[in-house]
């Protein structure tokens, strides 16, 4: 992979050196093996190139073909390469040591601006065609790899990060209020609904499955890539034939992961997404007589594992299950001792360039990506994405689906299916299938009637007014977001959740971040275009029926993935459920400079800062499990705080 950056300067202009200097040595405190600029007349390329897969120890980017009149600066990984080979033309002797980046510029010059819909991968790239004068950039099917750019009269600059960005144009830019109103007022983990936008004032982000041509008559962006309108549903004969074709897809979608000039990694968890990959990874390894490193969070030493909320804390005897059925596992289970959700703020905001919410996870996560890396992993696998993709189906879709098309006997098989696996009796489940069909706006109505219409904004940390500037609750409202009641969503709606852009450009901009800072890259087999476009493909039936939920990857994987984990329908895992207890050694400054953060103007205009000195008054004796949700709040309030701080210091 890579760190790619580019300036078109539209005056005619050449980039001056002591500029490109200047992004060299910002890109300085990022892990790449070599790291090379080129440039001619008003376009400049750049590439920090991290030798990942044996192929990328070829590249020369960014590269420059004088006869075509091409450039190319790449970030890429692409994942179909015989496919390519094939299509392209590219004999059996020469495949060997054709680099990725080559295989991009040899799709462009056969299919032009078409090219990403035939490449697989991780990737964002710049193509400059000197010929016609213009500059085209694209970004992958999901989003995986990052690409930020800025735009106006005088130049275009992009880069896999952001901050160069400020070096290129010449200024730090001022904070995007709206982003960041938008991020103080969303419920839960998400960043952001403005998935083109960055927290900074125009510096925006290519869209996943989107292109950009630049030339003279300005710029244009296409979308290349809309799978609910492309994918056709899939009709086979037999459930077998249904486990046989997901499983060629899965597989392949793992097996070609595994490329890696050193060891592969795999944050692993007891459940079925991360410990499919892991058996599948594992069996493939073995055949060529290497090893799978895996790495799992569990509780700090001394931490009682209790169900919380029908989570449990420690799933290590499910991931030994895993371990014992393949010897060439190696098992390192993370306890993070010393570490906490406030631990390593400061190292996050400066690798996310951002700040963020994932309060309760983010230091693990870290954690194994940091150790992952010491261990000598080039490739650390997660199946981050398989809820939403290989895992697909829950009771609550399958039924709302039914209910759609008229199919109530369905339905009663499914409740009778659901009460025998689970020891639950029917009236009770048919009290849940009552809630999930009833039409939202008779939801609403009696959530009001029975007392709990609450108001997500009245408890939102963001400023009442600029909540009101940017119409929040209409805009977040009209995209689905900070809704009560929840909604419950059919087939066709969950569809819609699968392929949303706000999801895959806010894991990407962790992914491909930590993995420069790391030298590592996170892979996810989950959220492969070809997985993604199978899932979409299947009727519901294939993915819960008769109780069984997450049915397909149950059946897929029997007899690869132990039964202990493969039939587990009763017990889910709950990652850093000891996060509060972590947070009680160091409270006392830890609620000083929350304490501190609140009195601080450079953020008191964002937020809504006497209600929140209120409900930190709460947990002055120290945290507790009461109101968790309330102690996030102002953990993400430090968090923000933290990274205005760092905006205000930073110089270019």
């Amino acid at each position: 992979m890579s760190a790619i950056w580019g300036i078109l300067q539209k005056d005619g202009k050449p980039v001056s050196e002591d500029l490109k200097e200047a992004v060299i040595k910002r890109l300085g405190i990022y892990k790449v093996d070599s790291i090379d600029a080129w440039e001619k007349g008003s376009i400049h390329f750049g590439c920090g190139i991290q030798y990942i897969t044996p192929e990328s120890l070829h590249e020369m980017l960014p590269y420059y073909d004088a006869e075509k009149g091409l450039a190319i600066t790449a970030d890429a990984i692409i994942d179909n390469r015989e496919e390519l080979f094939k299509l392209l033309g590219i004999r059996d002797e020469h495949q060997s040591r054709i680099t990725d980046s080559e295989l991009i510029l040899l799709s462009y010059e056969k299919w032009g601006v078409d090219c990403p819909r035939h490449l697989v991968g991780d990737f964002s790239f710049a193509i400059w065609n000197e010929r016609k004068e213009e500059l085209f950039c694209a970004r992958d099917h999901v989003g995986k790899r990052t690409f930020y750019y800025y735009n106006d009269d005088r130049v275009f600059a992009f880069c896999t990060v952001i901050r160069p960005i400020f070096d290129m144009i010449k200024r730090k830019p001022g904070l995007n209020e709206k982003w960041i109103t938008d991020f103080l007022a969303l419920k839960g983990v998400v960043h952001g609904i403005e998935y083109g936008e960055s927290p900074y004032e125009r510096i925006y982000q290519l869209k996943p499955a989107h292109t950009f041509l630049i030339k003279a008559g300005g710029i244009s962006e296409r979308k290349y890539w809309d799978p609910l309108k492309e994918v056709k549903p899939l009709r086979l004969n037999s459930d077998a034939e249904y486990v046989e074709e997901f499983r060629k897809v899965f597989f392949k979608a793992v097996h070609c992961r595994l490329r890696s000039i050193s060891d592969v990694g795999i944050m692993l968890s007891g459940g079925l997404d991360s410990g499919s990959i892991a058996c599948i990874a594992a069996e493939k390894l073995a055949n060529d007589d290497k090893r799978l490193k895996a790495f799992s969070s569990v509780p700090m030493e001394g931490y009682k594992d209790e169900k919380i909320g029908g989570f449990i804390a420690d799933e290590s005897e499910y991931i030994q299950t895993i371990v014992d059925k393949y010897s060439n596992i190696d098992i390192e289970f993370c306890r993070n001792e010393g570490r906490s959700s406030v631990s390593d703020i400061s190292e996050y905001i400066d690798i996310l360039e951002q700040p963020y919410k994932t309060i309760e996870n983010s230091f693990w996560v870290l954690g194994i990506t940091r150790r992952a890396a010491q261990k000598g992993c080039k490739v650390l696998l997660t199946g981050q994405s398989g809820n939403t993709t290989i895992s697909l189906g829950d009771f609550d879709m399958h039924v709302k689906t039914l209910f759609g098309k008229g199919r109530l006997l369905s339905i009663k098989r499914e409740v009778r299916g659901l009460s025998r696996l689970h020891s639950i009796p029917e009236e009770r489940i048919w009290k849940e299938v009552l809630r999930v069909v009833l039409p939202y706006s008779l939801r609403k109505i009696a959530s009001s009637l029975m007392g709990n219409s609450r108001n997500w904004y009245e408890t939102s940390p963001v400023n009442p007014e600029l909540a009101k500037k940017w119409k929040v609750k209409k805009r977040l409202t009209k995209k689905g977001y900070n809704l009560h009641p929840e909604k419950f969503y059919n087939l066709k709606n969950a569809h819609k959740l699968i392929v949303n852009n706000v999801g895959f450009s806010q894991v990407a901009v962790s992914e491909t971040k930590a993995s420069l800072v790391h030298g590592i890259v996170n892979r996810d087999p989950s959220r492969d275009k070809r997985v993604i476009e199978f899932i979409l493909s299947l009727p519901s039936d294939q993915l819960v029926r008769d109780g069984v939920e997450r049915r397909l990857i149950r059946e897929a994987m029997k007899g690869i993935l132990p039964d202990k984990v493969r039939c587990n329908h009763s017990k889910r895992g709950l990652q850093a459920a000891d996060w509060i207890l972590r947070l009680k050694p160091s409270w006392k400054e830890i609620f000083a400079e929350i304490e501190q953060a609140l009195s601080n103007s450079s953020i008191r205009h964002y937020i809504d800062a006497d209600k929140l000195m209120k409900e930190l008054d709460a947990f002055r004796e120290g945290p507790d499990e009461k109101n968790r949700r309330t102690l996030r709040t102002l953990l993400i309030i430090l968090v923000f705080s933290r990274f205005i701080d760092k905006h205000c210091s930073m110089k270019i």
